[in-house]
């Protein structure tokens, strides 16, 4: 009988006393080795596990009689194989076994990680493709015969691999250089078999895959739309967006792996987090696993997340009239800034042939002043956390965005109606700036015609070209608003005392003009109004941000002294006037 002992079966060859090998049989050793996969933690420890059992292979290898140096270089990362006549020399065997072979005991010549050695068989890496598996051909005996089943059984195990590969190609879940990669690289192990491959493209498609429900056990695939590349930032993404839609507050794009997520509650999102970090929550309370996420960055970037899409939330519907006619500029920092409003340029000059052209400057007029910060803390506690209370970190956030845009219109509203003196030394709406009516009115035709001739015949900073700005917001305090948009909205002028078939037609500019009213004006007079230009034509007053800064803008941290997480909203904010042209007052009756 013939057969070769290759790796585990050398090792139960050293087991006998008396160790016969066939003069044409083959012995291979290495070092023990794994397939399994796992986290750091795990490979350690079955690193660990490897040496001792390659302590425990040099122990029966030693029956040979090598000195241990010999027996070590033995298990190493490579395969040592051995003729019978090598295995005699070097202690391995003990009796040569010399009658001729009749056959050939079954076995599985490809049970080790690499090929058989070039010089033990040549013919492995030159063997036709073959589309069909034959039939098992009667085996002779002998040395040849191996070599010949080897043949046989390594292209059946490639044709079966292609077999098993070939249904995944057509599918757009799995990158085709990936999968082309993988098989290519079973056909190439000899050690791989078709069960392996099997178990290797499985692993190929769950690469990207995470648990979605630790309940009910659903997975997001990575390569759908689920979590790629960035699987912590993606799963982060979607939570965000279900605790903000569990909380009422409308998101407008959803991520795509949102009704994976949506049902998980807050811890379970912490805990779900720690499992994509590689740590156990098994045995582990919900308070237990909340305090563990507080003290991982993501956990607490995610409660960020959702404090800062609601706080951003609350800012952009709250009521906002003063951002429809007040101009937005950014400053470097909180020192003292200066807002520049250019005039229009100088005159263009006759230039006669071949003289010079004269050189012109731009006036130009500034307002100094500075960003202030304001702001607030919020306390979230880890009993709020606890009980899935997202009101705690949804609601009170969006309070705060609608907060800082109330200060905002305060600012600027304070500024339009201020009474102190710009650095000219005249307020904002004076005479001499030409920017105040003489006497007072309801917003009329007549009135807000007279408006905008004041407007219009504004000049240039050095005083010698007109700037011609253009009315465009009429702003009114409540107590007015009524009365102004039934004005705005007639064909025929509402206040016209005379007849029907008499009365006048409104100016398609006025009924153009966009209505501003805000309650912020009835507080300081029920009866002033006034006129705006664009800002994108003239800029007027001014809101300015730090620059880089949100608006607002939020952080969290994690209160040590107490179980709670703190958010803090601040927004930096200037108003000021940069160019008091494009306004016009009218004191009203």
């Amino acid at each position: 009988m013939v057969g070769w002992a290759l790796s585990a079966a050398s090792l139960v060859f050293m087991a006998g006393a008396v160790r016969r090998i066939h003069a044409t049989s083959m012995l291979m050793v290495h070092a023990p080795w794994t397939t399994e996969g796992g986290n750091a933690n795990e490979l350690r420890q079955r690193a660990t596990m490897l040496d001792s059992v390659a302590r425990s292979m040099q122990a029966a290898y030693a029956r040979s009689g090598q000195p241990p140096e010999v027996i070590a270089s033995w298990l190493d990362d490579r395969d040592h194989w051995f003729t019978a006549d090598e295995a005699m020399n070097l202690g391995l065997a003990t009796e040569t076994v010399a009658e001729p072979a009749l056959a050939m005991v079954p076995c599985n010549v490809f049970a080790c990680r690499h090929p058989v050695p070039h010089h033990l068989n040549a013919r492995l890496n030159t063997m036709p493709t073959l589309n069909h598996s034959p039939a098992p051909a009667p085996i002779p005996a002998g040395a040849d015969a191996i070599r010949a089943e080897a043949i046989r059984a390594e292209a059946q195990r490639r044709n079966d691999i292609r077999a098993a590969f070939e249904p995944f190609a057509r599918r757009n879940d799995i990158p085709a250089d990936d999968l082309r990669a993988l098989q290519a690289n079973c056909e190439s192990d000899p050690a791989c078999t078709v069960g392996d491959a099997g178990r290797r493209l499985l692993a190929l498609m769950a690469r990207d895959v995470v648990p979605a429900n630790p309940i009910g056990g659903a997975f997001i695939s990575g390569h759908g739309h689920g979590y790629g590349g960035d699987r912590m930032a993606e799963f982060r993404a979607a939570a965000t967006d279900a605790l903000l839609i569990r909380a009422g507050i409308q998101v407008a794009e959803p991520d795509p792996a949102l009704r994976d997520v949506r049902g998980l509650s807050v811890v379970a999102m912490a805990e779900r987090i720690l499992s994509m970090r590689g740590e156990s929550t098994r045995d582990l309370a919900p308070a237990q696993v909340l305090a563990r996420g507080m003290s991982t960055s993501d956990f607490t970037n995610l409660l960020a997340n959702v404090a800062g899409k609601a706080l951003r939330d609350g800012y952009l519907t709250a009521p906002a009239t003063h951002a429809l006619w007040t101009a937005e500029r950014e400053v470097p920092d909180f020192k003292p800034a200066t807002l520049v409003s250019l005039s229009e340029a100088p005159n263009l000059l006759l230039v006669p042939e071949l003289a010079e052209y004269k050189h012109g400057a731009m006036s130009e007029s500034a307002t100094g002043f500075k960003a202030d910060t304001f702001g607030r803390i919020l306390l979230v506690s880890r009993q709020a956390l606890l009980n899935d209370d997202l009101a705690a970190f949804t609601s009170m956030p969006a309070l705060f965005g609608q907060s800082a845009r109330r200060l905002e219109a305060d600012k600027v509203y304070e500024t339009l109606q201020g009474t102190g003196n710009l650095p000219d030394g005249s307020p904002l709406f004076h005479a001499s700036r030409g920017n105040l009516a003489p006497a007072g009115s309801a917003p009329t035709v007549d009135m807000i015609g007279e408006a905008r001739a004041m407007m219009r015949k504004q000049k240039d900073i050095a005083g010698l070209s007109y700037l011609d700005p253009q009315p465009r917001f009429l702003i009114v305090p409540v107590a007015l608003e009524t009365k102004a948009e039934a004005l705005l909205a007639s064909l025929n002028d509402p206040t016209d005392s005379g007849s029907t078939t008499s009365s006048r037609v409104i100016p398609e500019w006025i009924r153009g003009l966009q209505l501003v009213a805000d309650p912020r004006l009835d507080a300081v007079s029920a009866t002033a109004w006034y006129l705006a230009a664009n800002h994108q034509q003239m800029q007027t007053i001014v809101r300015a941000y730090i620059a880089g800064e949100g608006r607002p803008y939020i952080e969290e941290h994690s209160e040590f002294n107490r179980d709670a997480v703190a958010t803090k909203a601040r927004l930096d904010l200037a108003v000021g006037v940069v160019d008091w042209r494009g306004l016009v007052k009218n004191p009203g009756a």
